[in-house]
């Protein structure tokens, strides 16, 4: 038993992360990253900015690809209003640890699923709410020690090592780690581009 698309199906990001979930369900499908400058615009909530990207992404690779299923997707890391990036160093991934240490954050994903043949666009924002524990000055040293923080929304992976922080996550699981498998799948579904066999 499997599931697979109708038609060609086209991941555009280079994420390793969407990848292996997308993959983890069984799913063939070709990478083409779409090259976007991810900047935020002033004044735009973290929905706003998601959806952009995502639709963005979406849009881009679709045009070159008409007949395929496109999916575009953007993750982001919120705290007190403000958009954590990927740290690119230890001073920024240990600041990350800091805002986040012993606080509950957003992680907000914005997907876009596109076909150009058909006009078809689907985008949705799911966001999940996820708990940390105290992170102690051991603890950070040990963790920003390590490579897993820095390609990483937030400075952190919840796949990996830093699920130790983890204290709970209300909502979806695979979003935190960079897309909301479920309601990808329900959104194919939908548009009649699953087959279950």
């Amino acid at each position: 038993m499997h599931i697979s698309l109708k038609k060609q199906f086209i991941l555009a990001s280079a994420s390793p992360r969407r990848k292996e979930l997308l993959r983890s369900a069984g799913l063939k499908f070709k990478i083409v990253p779409a090259s976007v400058r991810e900047n935020y615009i002033s004044g735009e909530t973290p929905r706003q900015h998601v959806r952009r990207l995502a639709q963005n992404k979406a849009e881009l690779i679709a045009a070159k690809y008409p007949d395929a299923w496109v999916l575009g997707a953007d993750t982001i890391v919120v705290v007190d209003g403000k958009i954590l990036g990927k740290p690119k160093n230890k001073t920024q991934a240990k600041k990350m640890l800091q805002q986040l240490s012993g606080r509950t954050h957003r992680v907000y994903t914005g997907f876009t699923i596109a076909r150009g043949a058909l006009s078809i666009r689907k985008t949705r924002i799911i966001h999940s709410a996820v708990r940390f524990k105290n992170i102690t000055p051991e603890e950070m040293k040990w963790y920003i020690s390590c490579e897993e923080p820095y390609d990483k929304a937030g400075g952190y992976a919840a796949q990996g090592k830093g699920a130790y922080f983890i204290k709970s996550i209300h909502g979806s699981y695979t979003n935190v780690i960079g897309l909301p498998l479920c309601e990808v799948l329900e959104e194919f579904k939908k548009v009649g581009a699953l087959n279950f066999r």
